[in-house]
């Protein structure tokens, strides 16, 4: 299932990743991404805050970032526990990984 979240920078609703499923029946959220994607100043790459407190309020905790050459995995906790930051395109958070 496709999420979406308003960019406030492009003034529309933009495509934010997908809720999956895995073999066993658990849910995820993956988030496939290229360079342009990464925030050099943040040192990795950001999920807007609306949709962390959707993977929260649907008990979704792994997240999965797909970039050109590896698989980020990472917990909703971790996310959680970063700071709020706005760069004109809403708040989000940003979790490191090259």
């Amino acid at each position: 299932m496709k999420v979406y979240c308003y960019d406030i920078g492009k003034g529309k609703n933009v495509s934010a990743g997908e809720i999956k499923t895995d073999n066993l029946g658990r849910q995820y959220f993956y988030k496939k991404v290229s360079a342009k994607h990464f925030m050099v100043k943040e040192h990795g790459y950001g999920i807007q805050e609306e949709v962390l407190q959707r993977l929260l309020q649907e008990r979704i905790s792994t997240i999965i970032i797909k970039t050109k050459t590896t698989e980020i995995i990472s917990e909703l906790y971790d996310w959680l526990q970063k700071p709020v930051r706005n760069y004109g395109h809403g708040s989000q958070r940003f979790l490191g990984g090259k």
